[in-house]
């Protein structure tokens, strides 16, 4: 049986992105541990807002390694699994890998050269050790994101100079 522990944490995650969860659907993936699959990303989405309206659709399609997709809003978050555990592998046209209960961030920004090293820097600064990294983009010179995992929690002020990078929109600690 595979282990989807880590969806309830994610989806939880999920709320820190969004300001607002009113018009949530959930749509479930993969015919193998669907109620399991549901069960725990609501647990996770209602732990926060107990009262909040979720629609649950069933895809008819199946697919290698995607469990459930959360449309929010305009944005879309896809959750996968491997072998080892659960992910957030998609935020809206952005491939990323996040997963349950880690430390770091996300850099929303206009693509532009030395973001990686701008971001990595400020988090050396702060004695921040990244354990994995992934820049995803619309296109060349178009909106991008930064996710960096890390060993250690981020802390505010190291946020704050990120988010005063050049072309940066936006920093989000994932704890």
């Amino acid at each position: 049986m595979t282990d989807y522990s880590g969806l309830r944490s994610l989806a939880k995650l999920v709320e820190r992105f969004e300001s607002n969860m009113e018009q949530v659907t959930l749509t479930i993936m993969t015919a193998d541990d669907r109620e399991q699959i549901v069960t725990l990303l609501l647990a996770g989405l209602h732990e926060l807002n107990p009262d909040m309206q979720i629609k649950i659709e069933n895809s008819t399609g199946e697919y290698a390694s995607h469990v459930a997709q959360l449309i929010v809003g305009d944005n879309k978050y896809v959750f996968s699994k491997d072998y080892r555990e659960t992910f957030i592998s998609e935020m809206n046209v952005y491939a990323c890998r996040i997963t349950a209960e880690t430390h770091g961030l996300l850099v929303y920004h206009h693509d532009y050269p030395g973001v990686i090293h701008d971001v990595s820097r400020i988090l050396a600064q702060h004695e921040i050790n990244i354990s994995k990294l992934n820049v995803s983009r619309e296109q060349k010179g178009k909106l991008a994101l930064l996710v960096s995992l890390t060993d250690e929690e981020i802390p505010a002020e190291a946020i704050e100079q990120i988010e005063t990078l050049p072309n940066v929109t936006k920093a989000i600690s994932l704890q």
